[in-house]
């Protein structure tokens, strides 16, 4: 009976030492790294797809808010009046 479990020891062991060997671990490493790059190549190139969807994508002209006059009222303002340039802030507090 000792001589039996002599022998599952030993082949537990030689089978511990060739999973755990290097050339085992760098053939799962090179998988994952193949893997990796593999994954990497389907992302650039889904992201050149959407570069090219929204490139050619045409853009709405921007509105037509050249010389519009508002009137302020009384609403408080910084700086002069007859500015070159004048920037409205709309803010609703909620």
């Amino acid at each position: 009976m000792k001589t039996n479990s002599f022998w599952r020891a030993g082949a537990l062991v030689g089978l511990g030492m060739l999973i755990g060997s290097p050339a085992f671990a760098q053939s799962d490493l090179k998988d994952e790294v193949e893997a990796l790059k593999k994954g990497q190549q389907e992302i650039l190139r889904q992201l050149q797809e959407i570069k090219s969807l929204v490139q050619t994508q045409a853009r709405p002209a921007p509105p037509g808010v050249k010389d519009v006059v508002f009137d302020l009222g009384k609403n408080p303002v910084k700086g002069p009046n007859a500015a070159k340039v004048t920037l409205i802030e709309f803010t609703d507090y909620q």
